[in-house]
């Protein structure tokens, strides 16, 4: 195949207009002398023109040559998207040393191993970003690191150098030659340590100012950099250095959600911007609600993944001009032109950067493919690299004799020259000596209506070599193996393409750099091939009769423990006795499904949780698990009473009976209970509405005594509120009703007259409990993505229509229930702050109205994405206990509560849980409940108080809340106390 050439839309731009010959550092200094008082970075309040970038790189670059840094020393550079991160980079430039470009969101482990090759003698880093400590971190790279002299911080430094300390006067120092080493940036791919990628003055130059002049940046241009700095797309293509390079304005920002970087498009008029393509989704479906107007946009870049048609058109509709972007860290950049055809921008993933761009595509042996075909992307170029930075072994693997470096991309290219990414080339499996293309399967998976996402690898077998393993997303609606296998089948699929094994997964397992790892799936895939499971027979049946009433009859007939209702959007979730039981004491045991025991802290609960729970002999379960609200100590450092009762426990039934309208599904281990329980059901369903003797509404006994205690409690800790103890804090109270009370009556009452975000109803030993929840926890998805729903402010829900509208228009306008709303916001975004990716935190809905029974509330929702290393119990952990069971802060206003209230509160202002394999967690707060232990029987309501709380109002706002559940309540026909 001929080098390639560019049809009809060749840039007109000699090379000798790039290689000028300039180091990075110089190309600064004369920016400057164009654009000097141009604003060129923009961070929040912060902003600098050219003239002052250039001196504040200057004067850094001064100082760090007085504390020993040379041209050729290598920097780690681990900063978040700040002003400080691009200063820092144009003072190495100066020096010659070479900054070694770090993600914010890589850990010990990938910094060790990166030390090993770069030999760093300085590390410049924050000081604690979304509650990661980095210099907890630097210490321990430090202790192993020999060559590392200086850690320098940008915020509180403690012992180590503070960024802000370091400038001095400029000195007239000798820089690097344009040749020379610029920069270190990272390459990672599916498996193994990321290597590093020297970019050379002269070829990043060439790269990005080309790449400015491509994507039409100008003086009038304004780049949002939301992805991280750090990156290669973010940094040079064009990003930062191509938007300077042409007189525009770089804006930074700390996050790419969008209810915060969407506005800052409108405020500053934001011209490009660049995306990868799971944000891209995120951020068009967010124009359901976010309303800012982005009509300053001419450049979108999607990159770093391959874009769907379909997402590609959505994001042209409702995001602006799309251009994708297929590139490498090594070099070659490929884009769709701004100009180009509707069909190629949609469908295809652009075309080299430059005419000097040579690529070939090529099979196994090196040797071309014919047109048309798919084949190994290879290339050179005046920017690719010829090597990685110190890897000589893997450079004789990576680069061809010829100086073609091999991409490992699959790729074919169209009759008009464009590419389209078809996969790679290590993505092949040997199956008894068929190759057979890892995208091609995963091709034909996705054209099965139930199937959203699929990855194929390669399991070693004894017999076959190697076997085709096909992993997808657990799911409610996940398809059978069987199926599946037979819709390949039909679909004319060649037998020895068709999966060995069928793996289903909770969340995809990443590396450092956000790549799928897949020696991990195959890990996991060896693992399930090698272990017997058991696994629940099912079978649905349809009904006639109401979930409510059928379920209640079916809580009537039940007498097995334990059992546990947990109602959730539209589907009535009921476990039936035990098949594996998980919990965690108050001693610090976690107690895993065989007995066995795991000492566990706060540090390690999140981890050991979800490795117990992986490990659970049983396929595609659901859980119910229960948290008691003195879990918080633990979480909060406060010392917990030794108790027999676990903090949390997790069951997974022998069966389940999951109804909906219309049908129950029946799961059960034993196979022959699917007879018994289905005639259980259809008797059940038989009886409709259920018919309960009549019985008087109870009341509520409020003694002088318990009115006195409880508005005692309340002045004193308005009185800890008024010296700044706390802010806000809720106390409860209990009032006891005996033990003649029909739970089940009671809960079928109750829930006709409630509207809650989750109801449930528990049996366990001799412990019960219902509630209508008004708020869950949190609710988090096997994708990891979490979110969470802080309920505050309150007004009464009359059902009269024009009161009702007067009321909700009150709360809309009271500006303390939106204090105090906005405040339990912002903390819930703080608590996700140090486990989520940054970018993708957010609100994703503000101060709606929730109707709840007899009262309508302000409801917000924030969600974020987990960070890798994070998994459900992290968000649980960060948002337990809910901060309107709680208070602000939580830690004195949990020592508040255990101060002021007789006994511990156990399950009300806990959780109730539903959980499954895929990774989902759904975790509902437990208020508007009953309780009952043997034979007392109590509720338990609180008050939310601040500084001008009154007593006796919050007395009676107790009673009224008890009284709401109360009316409810319905004792046995013919028992008495």
């Amino acid at each position: 195949m001929a080098p390639f050439s560019i049809p009809e839309k060749t840039l007109t731009m000699t090379p000798n207009y790039l290689w000028n010959g300039k180091t990075l550092d110089q190309q600064l200094a004369g920016w400057s002398s164009i654009w000097g008082d141009k604003t060129a970075l923009i961070y929040q309040e912060q902003r600098l023109t050219y003239h002052e970038l250039h001196q504040s790189a200057e004067r850094l670059a001064s100082g760090l040559y007085h504390r020993g840094i040379r041209r050729g020393d290598n920097v780690m550079v681990q900063l978040p998207n700040r002003i400080s991160f691009v200063v820092t980079c144009f003072a190495l430039f100066r020096l010659g040393a070479h900054p070694v470009l770090l993600m914010p969101t890589q850990r010990a482990h990938d910094v060790h191993a990166l030390c090993q090759i770069a030999r760093p003698v300085a590390y410049i880093i924050p000081d604690c970003i979304h509650g990661f400590d980095y210099r907890k971190m630097a210490r321990e790279i430090a202790a192993s690191c020999d060559e590392l002299k200086h850690i320098i911080v940008d915020g509180e430094a403690e012992e180590f150098i503070p960024f802000a300390s370091i400038e001095e006067e400029p000195l007239n120092i000798s820089g690097p030659g344009y040749g020379d080493i610029a920069v270190l940036l990272l390459s990672g791919g599916t498996t193994g340590t990321p290597k590093l990628i020297p970019r050379t003055h002269d070829a990043y130059a060439y790269d990005f100012v080309l790449s400015a002049r491509l994507c039409s940046v100008n003086t009038e241009s304004v780049y949002l950099a939301v992805l991280p700095v750090a990156h290669n797309f973010t940094l040079g293509s064009p990003g930062i250095l191509g938007t300077l390079s042409q007189g525009g304005c770089v804006l930074l920002s700390d996050t790419a959600s969008c209810d915060e970087a969407m506005p800052l498009i409108e405020q500053h008029k934001v011209t490009h911007l660049a995306l990868v393509p799971a944000l891209a989704r995120l951020w068009e479906q967010a124009r359901d609600w976010e309303q800012s107007d982005l009509s300053s946009l001419r450049c979108l870049q999607v990159g770093g993944g391959r874009l769907t048609p379909e997402l590609a058109e959505q994001v042209m509709a409702r995001l602006g001009p799309l251009q994708q972007v297929f590139g490498t860290a090594e070099g070659l950049l490929c884009y769709t032109r701004l100009d180009d055809p509707y069909d190629v921008i949609i469908n295809t993933q652009g075309r080299p950067l430059s005419e000097e761009d040579e690529i070939k595509l090529v099979d196994i042996n090196l040797q071309p493919v014919a047109s048309g075909e798919v084949g190994e992307l290879i290339t050179r170029g005046p920017y690719t690299i010829t090597g990685y930075y110190r890897a000589e072994q893997h450079n004789t693997v990576a680069f061809t004799t010829d100086g073609f470096y091999r991409t490992g991309d699959l790729v074919r290219i169209r009759p008009d020259g464009n590419l389209i990414v078809e996969g790679r080339i290590k993505e092949q499996i040997n199956r008894s000596g068929e190759k057979i293309s890892t995208l091609e399967v995963e091709t034909l998976l996705l054209q099965h209506p139930d199937i959203d996402d699929a990855v194929v690898i390669a399991v070693p077998d004894e017999l076959l070599g190697e076997r085709i393993c096909a992993c997808l997303p657990k799911s409610i609606n996940q398809p059978d193996p069987a199926q599946m296998q037979a819709f390949l089948h039909q679909e004319g699929v060649q037998r020895h393409k068709i999966p060995d094994q069928w793996l289903f997964v909770a969340y995809w397992p990443l590396t450092a750099v956000g790549k799928i790892n897949k020696r991990q799936l195959v890990q996991m895939a060896q693992a399930e091939n090698n272990s017997l499971m058991q696994q629940y027979r099912e079978q649905t049946i349809a009904i006639t009769s109401n979930p409510l009433d059928l379920v209640t009859h079916l809580l009537a007939d039940n007498d097995a423990q334990p059992c546990t209702l947990y109602e959730i959007k539209g589907e009535w979730s009921l476990g039936i006795g035990c098949a594996a039981t998980i919990s965690a004491d108050a001693s610090g045991q976690l107690i895993d499904s065989q007995g066995h025991h795991h000492p566990y802290d706060i540090n390690t609960l999140s981890q050991k949780l979800e490795q117990v729970l992986n490990a659970v002999p049983i396929k595609d379960w659901r859980a119910y698990g229960k948290t008691l609200f003195e879990f918080s100590h633990m979480t909060y450092g406060i010392s917990l009473e030794q108790q027999n009762e676990a903090l949390i426990k997790i069951t997974i039934p022998q069966h389940e009976l999951r109804i909906t309208q219309g049908q129950v599904l029946i799961r059960t281990l034993e196979e022959a209970q699917i007879s018994i329980l289905s005639e259980k059901v259809k008797r059940a369903d038989q009886l409709g509405t259920p018919i309960f003797p009549y019985t008087k509404e109870m009341e509520i006994i409020n003694t002088a005594d318990a009115a006195k205690n409880y508005q005692d409690n309340v002045a004193n800790a308005v009185k800890d509120i008024a010296t700044d103890h706390y802010q806000k804090v809720i106390l409860s109270r209990r009032v006891d009703l005996g033990s003649n009370i029909d739970i089940t009556h009671s809960y079928w009452l109750g829930r006709q007259a409630n509207t809650p975000a989750r109801s449930f109803f528990l049996r366990d030993g001799d412990f019960s409990a219902y509630g209508f929840s008004p708020e869950t926890v949190v609710e988090a998805e096997g994708s990891g993505w979490v979110n969470t729903q802080p309920l505050a402010g309150t007004r009464a829900l009359t059902h009269d229509k024009q009161q009702d509208q007067k009321l909700r228009a009150d709360l809309l306008s009271d500006p303390k229930e939106i204090s105090e709303h906005a405040v339990s916001v912002k903390l819930a975004l703080e608590e996700l702050a140090p486990i989520c990716q940054p970018e993708t935190l957010c609100v994703s809905e503000f101060m709606a109205i929730r109707e709840r029974g007899s009262v309508q509330h302000l409801a917000s929702r924030v969600k974020g994405l987990l960070q890798t290393d994070k998994n459900r119990w992290d968000a649980f952990i960060a948002l337990f206990p809910a901060v309107t069971a709680s208070g602000i802060p939580k830690k004195p206003a949990l020592q508040a509560i255990s101060r002021y209230e007789d006994e511990p509160r156990r399950l009300y202002s806990g959780c109730v849980m539903l959980l499954d394999s895929t990774g989902k967690l759904d975790a509902a707060l437990v208020l508007r409940s009953l309780y009952q232990h043997k034979e007392r029987c109590w509720l338990q309501a609180g008050a939310g108080l601040v500084r001008d709380s009154r007593p006796e109002r919050e007395w009676q706002e107790t009673c009224e809340k008890l009284e709401c559940i109360m009316k409810y309540i319905r004792p046995y026909a013919d028992k008495k106390d």
